[in-house]
């Protein structure tokens, strides 16, 4: 179930973020380099939590990730106005028309004005409020935490599972995989056909991502539980094997006093 979550929203950024680049205002070009970013902090994520995966907890590793990976999906589009919130910057007076909506959905107005007033040299477009970096810190992101979900995957399920279950446990894993990765980019196709905005499609696979990581912190918890004042069948069987010998022993012990008893008497 975890692992369905999670192929549902993965696809999403190679599918969808040129497109939703451009709905924020920025450019194609822009809108490629930042999936190839995403490739970029993805490859070097995989080598870094490698590393890691030997020193720390590796499930706990993978739902740490996925919950980021989620979040980060999730305020895709809110990075910028959050950035500009926490170090004050009143980005209104960049738009074009004073009266129209928030900073996040007036990107557009916001970067021709800049435009204009670069012409004159009378304002720049401060940090906080350009898109472009809103996104630029949402590909690192995503790029970085979603490693674990193709790394650490196999990892996590060997470990879980153990050797002699892995075999068809990642076969019907990946089946599930499949089904849900088909699913997902038509259902943000569908949400951005219904409301305009790739916002909502977003924010959804983010929480998705999210609850795959989320879902699976109560697990070691759950095992313990269940093992726990029980006795393994391996355990169980040398116990009675064990049991058995010293049976034997005796039985043998008994049948040597009465073959004695029985020489004496003769």
């Amino acid at each position: 179930a975890s692992n369905f979550l999670t192929s549902l929203g993965y696809p999403i950024p190679y599918t969808f973020e040129p497109d939703n680049a451009r709905q924020t205002g920025l450019t194609g070009g822009q809108g490629s380099f930042l999936v190839g970013l995403i490739g970029i902090s993805n490859t070097v994520a995989r080598l870094l939590l490698g590393i890691a995966s030997q020193k720390l907890h590796r499930l706990y590793l993978y739902n740490t990730c996925l919950v980021i990976c989620g979040l980060a999906m999730a305020l895709t589009n809110f990075f910028q106005p959050i950035s500009a919130a926490m170090f004050s910057y009143d980005c209104t007076q960049f738009l074009t028309n004073p009266t129209s909506s928030p900073a996040f959905n007036s990107t557009a107005e916001m970067l021709s004005a800049v435009d204009v007033n670069n012409s004159t040299g009378l304002l720049s477009l401060p940090w906080a409020c350009d898109p472009y970096v809103g996104q630029l810190m949402y590909a690192i992101m995503y790029g970085v935490t979603s490693a674990a979900y193709v790394l650490l995957t196999t990892l996590v399920l060997a470990d879980l599972l153990g050797a002699d279950k892995f075999t068809n446990s990642f076969g019907l894993l990946l089946l599930f995989q499949g089904v849900a990765t088909f699913i997902g980019p038509p259902v943000v196709g569908f949400m951005f056909d219904a409301f305009g905005s790739y916002n909502e499609g977003f924010l959804l696979m983010g929480i998705m991502i999210a609850l795959s990581g989320l879902m699976l912190y109560p697990i070691p918890c759950i095992k313990n539980m269940l093992t726990k004042g029980r006795i393994p069948v391996s355990a169980r069987d040398t116990e009675r094997e064990s049991d058995r010998d010293s049976e034997r022993e005796i039985e043998g012990e008994v049948e040597g006093e009465h073959s004695d008893e029985e020489r004496l008497n003769v």
